[in-house]
């Protein structure tokens, strides 16, 4: 099969023998040539300054490829990424390069011996982008894509080439794909609201065979794979009152290749807060000449409580009825007490979410008031505060 075309440089002719006899005007001719070489060393420190000995052709070509990735979909299309070489082969600043080369070798899946040496042809030119303005090149990632078969094995390899068609020979970055059987379809998917998540399950799957789970964002946003490192089964990155779609599928791995199933139907979820905050603290109810007056903790010591809801209970009143609406201080002054009654409060919070979440009760508080007698007609009954 034909080769990689591989460029090398070297000296143009002989090296030279050995060291001739000297003559007769040996002694002249290498005084000349020494004021020669001192003239032409002191116009070239005039000119452009001292130079260095040029680096050899060879390690100036282009370095392997950054970040060679393929992507199998489960029709069988393979999409090679890359990007362009860090640098050259001396680990210096990348000063040519024109193309890549793809080339590629094909066995069948039973046949193929790891290890063996490979044998391939050039399957395609990708040739350089547009650079942006500053760029030398445009990085990339540039992609070939290309249609397989089942059953067989291809080995890819990819490597720039020089302005002059030069590529060096450790500079070709290598692929591997396993065209195996795909699995089949992931049973009993589904996706459902929990508190600031949404929570995944599926049936599990066989042995060998791995899950991938996608999420998009609607009505606009692109499926993104989910991260494989977190855990699976309870996506925490969403936002409330969004709605989100979620797919999922089975993939195989081989070597380095992940073979996909088919993907499942998209499940539609909308995300939600469902857990109430913490009962409010500190609920104390103090007599004051004008009624009750109530205090608690406020509502900025507890990140994500929109305000209160405060309930009284008055003596012989089966359960507790709210006053008023919701309360975003943290005072309230209760000039409507009944005479003659013995009062009870309790207080809860409400977040902020769209679903206005209400916490348990806080502990209650409770004053009593004097007997009716000791009090003058026309004033305010005279309660006792019970220090709560």
């Amino acid at each position: 099969m034909p080769k990689a075309k591989e460029f090398f440089s070297g000296p143009s002719g002989p090296l030279p023998g050995g060291r001739p006899e000297p003559g007769p005007d040996a002694g002249r001719r290498g005084r000349w040539a020494a004021a020669l070489l001192l003239s032409a060393f002191l116009l070239s420190l005039q000119g452009c300054g001292a130079k260095t000995h040029p680096l050899p052709e060879m390690v100036t070509l282009p370095g392997p490829v950054t970040g060679l990735v393929q992507e199998l979909d489960q029709d069988g299309h393979l999409w090679l990424s890359w990007s362009i070489p860090a640098a050259n082969m001396a680990n210096r600043p990348l000063r040519t390069l024109d193309h890549f080369e793809v080339w590629a070798a094909d066995y069948d899946l039973g046949a193929f011996c790891e290890g063996c040496p490979v044998g391939s042809s050039k399957v395609a030119d990708v040739f350089l982008a547009g650079a942006a303005p500053g760029q030398a090149y445009w990085p990339g990632p540039y992609v070939w894509q290309a249609d397989l078969r089942p059953g067989r094995v291809y080995v890819f390899r990819v490597a720039g080439f020089s302005s002059r068609g030069g590529v060096h020979p450790s500079a070709w970055s290598e692929a591997r794909v396993w065209m195996a059987e795909p699995p089949g379809p992931l049973s009993s998917f589904s996706a459902v609201p929990d508190d600031l998540a949404v929570r995944l399950s599926w049936a599990g799957p066989p042995d060998g065979v791995g899950v991938q789970v996608q999420r998009r964002r609607v009505p606009d946003g692109e499926f993104d794979f989910l991260d494989p490192e977190s855990d699976g089964r309870l996506d925490l990155g969403v936002a409330y009152g969004d709605e989100y779609r979620y797919r999922a599928r089975l993939v195989r791995r081989r070597g380095e290749t992940l073979i996909p199933g088919p993907w499942t139907g998209e499940v539609a979820v909308r995300v939600e807060d469902e857990l109430p905050p913490p009962p409010p603290a500190f609920l104390d109810a103090a007599i004051t000449p004008e009624g009750v007056r109530l205090s608690w903790a406020d509502r900025g010591e507890s990140p994500g409580v929109a305000g209160f809801y405060l309930y009284r209970s008055l003596s012989g009143q089966e359960g507790f009825a709210r006053l008023g609406g919701l309360l975003t201080s943290n005072v309230f002054l209760d000039l409507d007490v009944p005479a003659n009654r013995d009062v009870k409060y309790r207080l809860t919070a409400v977040d902020d979410s769209p679903r206005a979440n209400e916490s348990r009760p806080s502990p209650e508080a409770e004053v009593f008031f004097a007997p009716a007698a000791e009090a003058e007609p026309g004033e305010r009954p005279v309660f006792e505060d019970p220090g709560i």
